[in-house]
This record gives structure tokens, sequence and C-alpha cells, in this order.
């Protein structure tokens, strides 16, 4: 079952970037194998909502939840996500094809709504600045805005390898949380990333989902620590997801979702 940290985790999108601060911050210089930190908050709160560490290593891309105690492995190779539940030691296999398959249906279906916020995701106008000399990213409408601050990368693989995983992430989400709306406007922001060959290191969203006075505004804000090599443990804990992957009861999505007991 969803909880309220992977509902806020997903919302933005599976987000990673670095974390190393101010505008005159160097480029980062890494190779293949990196991993990021990651932590979202809701609105003003000062405690993280939601932690998590994604690995990258060897073509496939490790993304470790604290809670729900969650492994998410993407390999774009085989074009799949493995979803590890390492509580109840089942995992669940959705291919890329399913997930595109869905969203489309999804923006198709929201392209039909009444309800003018859901119609604007399905094809979202968005304005889009950037401010060489700070690295601050904005893409901005009446309906939702993100602020980033960003990271220069100087392996133009790093940078490929993000958006591909952040592309692919962001799709997954609406399949994984009841509801959702389609990811278009992620998508977008991804793109303008990879243009000016940049990742996240700090991302600032901003939902205004009902009109009225006062507004309605969903505000959420993510932190991303960027390290150029692995960390100690970090290939033991591979090790030990693959042989998951090996050994835990293969389920259906829909039983694999399911509520614990």
């Amino acid at each position: 079952m969803l909880s309220r940290r992977r509902y806020l985790a997903c919302a933005l999108g599976g987000l990673i970037g670095g974390l190393a601060m101010g505008p005159t911050a160097p480029a980062a210089e890494m190779g293949r194998d990196f991993r990021v930190e990651n932590r979202v908050y809701r609105g003003g709160e000062k405690e993280p909502q939601s932690r998590s560490t994604t690995i990258f290593h060897e073509g496939a891309v490790y993304d470790y939840m604290t809670e729900p105690d969650e492994v998410i492995v993407f390999e774009a190779q085989a074009s799949r996500f493995v979803l590890l539940d390492t509580v109840r030691r089942v995992r669940c296999e959705l291919t890329t094809r399913q997930v595109e398959t869905f969203v489309d249906q999804l923006q198709e279906t929201a392209a039909k709504q009444d309800d003018p916020f859901v119609r604007f995701l399905a094809a979202p106008e968005l304005t889009e600045r950037f401010d060489a000399s700070t690295g601050e990213l904005s893409l901005s409408s009446p309906w939702i805005s993100y602020r980033v601050l960003t990271l220069g990368v100087d392996d133009p693989t790093v940078v490929k390898r993000y958006r591909e995983f952040a592309d692919w992430y962001a799709k997954l989400n609406t399949v994984l949380i009841p509801g959702s709306r389609p990811p278009s406007a992620r998508l977008a922001l991804n793109a303008a990333l990879a243009r000016r060959n940049v990742v996240p290191k700090e991302v600032y969203l901003t939902m205004t989902p009902k009109r009225g006075f006062p507004p309605r505004r969903i505000q959420l804000h993510s932190e991303h620590q960027l390290v150029a090599s692995l960390a100690p443990g970090d290939l033991d804990r591979m090790a030990q997801t693959r042989e998951f992957m090996q050994i835990f009861k293969l389920v259906g999505f829909y039983d694999y979702r399911r509520p614990e007991g």
C-alpha cells in the first residue's frame, strides 16, 4: 500500500541531483557509477517527510526508500522495473511498455476531463527561464511552477542517465499512485535540464489545483546530494538486492500493492 512518504517522494518525480551549493560551484566530474541522497519536504517543514538513496551502477538504477522499506530497480537495457517489498518478501515486474501504455491512456483521459487543471496537465504550457549566472531554472504557469537550483555536469553520460531514469520514474509514479495525473509537466522539466547539461540540486514545486480565494496551494521542496563514487557497502547492498530479485516471490501488480495483512 502506498504510504504518505512514498506519495511525497513520487510527487516530485523521483528527483535526483547534486548538492554543491552556490552559483560558483565547479561542475561535477564523475564517471559512470554514482549515487544520490534525496530528501523531500512538505511545505515549510524542517524535517524531511521522505528519504531515499538512488544508485547508478553498470546500466541499472537502484532506488532505496527508507519508508516504506521498498526497492525499485530500473533496468533500461531489459526495459523493465522490478519492485521489491523487503518486508513481505515479494516482487513485481513491470515493463516500460506497460508503463508507457498506462501513461498514454492517462493522457488521453485527462485531456477529456471537465477539471481545467487536469486538462492542463495533459498538455501543459510552461514559461521557461534560466539564469546562467546563478544556475537557477524556472518553469511556471498559473497552475504549477518549478524553481530549480542546478549543477553543471561535465560528464554527458551522467546527464543522459539522469534524464532517462527521471523520465521513466516520473511515468512509473503514475502507475504506483492511485488517482495520478499525467507526468507531462515533470517531463518538460527533465527536458529543460538536459538541454542545459545540468542536474537539479534543489527543487521547489508549487501546485495550485483549485482556484478561489485564498488559493489552495501544494508546496514541496527536495534536496539532493550527488556523490561521484559509490559508498562503502553499496556493492554489497546491490548484490543483496540482486539476490532478492531472484528469491522473492513474483506476484502481480495488484497483489503487490495491496495493504499488508
